[in-house]
């Protein structure tokens, strides 16, 4: 009586995008304050991002106000697979009957995590290299240089 597995799957991929659009910005900012002075002794290191809202605007100022949407792509590709791929599996688990067996539903769900945790990692390891990517003044470590 409910979805199919491909709808599932196209319904999850977009509720997922949707979500990437509306982060990804947020994303930027934090992946940006958590390598900050990253390979450096502490108080060595200049801070251009101070605060989400400093960093926000050092963002900006770097790259632009489009540089808040850094890795956006390859964060769309991530949320789509990751998560299209776990409401596909869990629909598959549902139609097979495994969530009405005890302990079904959390094993069904365990396991479409981490099927859909698998498929998306390469796509969340690029996403967070765009959005490390920036000016060299402010850069950390190496800049992998994706397009």
């Amino acid at each position: 009586g409910g979805v199919p597995p491909g709808m599932d799957l196209v319904l999850g991929a977009t509720a997922g995008c949707l979500a990437c659009v509306l982060t990804n910005p947020l994303e930027v900012v934090k992946t940006r304050l958590q390598l900050q002075g990253e390979l450096q002794p502490p108080g060595t290191y200049p801070r251009p991002y101070r605060g989400v809202l400093r960093a926000v605007g050092a963002v900006c100022r770097a790259d632009g106000l489009r540089g808040l949407q850094k890795g956006l792509a390859a964060g769309l590709l991530y949320q789509g697979l990751m998560n299209g791929v776990r409401f596909f599996c869990y629909s598959c688990a549902e139609d097979a009957g495994w969530t009405r067996r005890p302990g079904g539903i959390v094993a069904a769900g365990a396991l479409a995590g981490a099927v859909g945790a698998f498929v998306g990692s390469p796509a969340y390891l690029v996403k967070t290299h765009l959005q490390a990517q920036t000016q060299a003044a402010v850069a950390v470590g190496h800049q992998h240089n994706h397009e």
